[in-house]
């Protein structure tokens, strides 16, 4: 698992071990330009401004439960691609066989199925659970490991 965290370091003095603010400056007619500036190299701006308003910072809590959000929700969608590949893996290496006509049988007098035969079918049916073999669960197990 990859884990990224963010450090805002001024873009002038290139200095990590002071806090930066982000400021974006708006030309009339023109593109924002942002910049990450520490107290010291943002004395010309204030200078020019005045003093600017401090732009609302994310806690560290917040900061580390967005991150946290965004790594959940990456592996999520990792394992969805690997899960969906192993399967189409698994069904081009196993194709379905081919369905054969019915064979004729001669008349004779049916007997009900057992009721608790048809229960699992339809149970199976209305939940939509789908049957892996050992060899299946094996195979996807070895494919979350790689």
């Amino acid at each position: 698992m990859d884990l990224t965290i963010t450090v805002r370091g001024c873009d002038q003095c290139k200095r990590n071990d002071r806090p930066a603010t982000r400021y974006t400056l708006t030309v009339e007619d023109g593109e924002k330009v942002t910049r990450d500036l520490c107290a010291e190299d943002a004395v010309p701006l204030e200078s020019v401004f005045g003093p600017l308003p401090q732009a609302e910072e994310m806690s560290p809590e917040d900061a580390i439960k967005e991150q946290l959000l965004t790594l959940m929700e990456d592996h999520d969608r990792d394992n969805r691609a690997r899960r969906a590949r192993a399967e189409a893996e698994w069904r081009e290496k196993n194709p379905a066989p081919a369905k054969k006509a019915p064979a004729k049988k001669a008349a004779t007098k049916k007997t009900a199925p057992a009721k608790k035969t048809v229960a699992k079918k339809t149970a199976a049916k209305k939940t939509g659970t789908k049957s892996l073999t050992v060899a299946e669960i094996e195979a996807l197990k070895a494919e979350g490991k790689q």
